[in-house]
């Protein structure tokens, strides 16, 4: 698909702020998107979406015209922003492929990196990268080391697509659930008790001190490590272990960029 989505209808809920009827931004129409389109194993029907995607541009309609900066008043609470600015970086991605697809990778659209740090999408009459949205705005401001969990690249490697958006009202919950999910798969977390070696995933290199500057500011100790941080998530036996061994070994898997496609299997 070449041509550029064509921005459509908007819709808006409306709750009652003072005397006033503030139009609130609703998820809902990516919440069908997302039903619709992603499995259970957090893959997308590319082929399926680019043939019908129509809620998806009206969607992006939405994030292009409101959004946290433009038009606080939508935006009563931190979830509320949160909430959106998780949900967009995840529609712009997909929309990025839409636009390219098909492709076997993010890596292959437009150049190396290309994809996250020169494709721009509006949100909020903005134009933004996907690497400012999640650096400059999701980790920088809200410093919450689970959006790890559901900032989605469209790729492999990257933690599940869930099958719904992120409302404002279940968000903690939904960020808790996610991240307990991500860190419980062996293609993110294995511990090999004969080599006492762990295998991680390369997100908690990479981003590894939003885990531990969390962890150190929300527990009683001077210092901490990616693993003080995964014993909060992983089942008990597990997290004594590494109570035990806070020297365990490390080895970060390399990471996975095949297209998070229907079309392709998780290993």
């Amino acid at each position: 698909m070449k041509n550029r989505f064509v921005f459509v209808c908007v819709f808006v809920a409306s709750v009652s702020i003072g005397a006033e009827q503030v139009p609130q931004l609703s998820h809902a129409i990516f919440d069908r998107v997302l039903k619709q389109f992603v499995n259970a194993s957090g893959l997308v029907d590319y082929t399926g979406l680019q043939a019908h995607p129509e809620d998806l541009k009206t969607y992006l309609t939405l994030l292009a015209q409101y959004s946290p900066d433009a038009t606080p008043e939508r935006f009563p609470s931190r979830a509320d922003s949160l909430a959106y600015w998780i949900n967009a970086y995840n529609a712009f991605a997909i929309s990025g492929v839409i636009e390219a697809y098909p492709v076997k990778s993010v890596r292959d659209i437009k150049w190396l990196y290309g994809f996250f740090n020169r494709t721009r999408y509006v949100a909020g009459g903005t134009q933004l990268t996907l690497k400012h949205i999640e650096n400059e705005i999701v980790r920088k401001v809200f410093q919450d080391p689970r959006i790890h969990a559901a900032l989605n690249c469209a790729s492999m490697g990257c933690p599940r697509l869930p099958q719904r958006a992120f409302r404002p009202e279940t968000l903690q919950e939904d960020l808790e659930d996610d991240m307990q999910t991500f860190l419980n798969e062996q293609r993110n977390v294995r511990i090999d008790r004969t080599e006492k070696r762990i295998y991680l995933s390369n997100i908690l290199k990479v981003f590894g001190s939003d885990f531990t500057d969390w962890y150190t500011q929300n527990h009683p100790v001077v210092s901490a490590t990616v693993l003080d941080y995964l014993q909060l998530y992983l089942p008990q036996d597990d997290a004594q272990y590494l109570k035990q061994h806070p020297n365990l070994k490390i080895q970060y898997i390399d990471y996975d960029w095949r297209l998070n496609d229907q079309i392709f299997k998780r290993e």
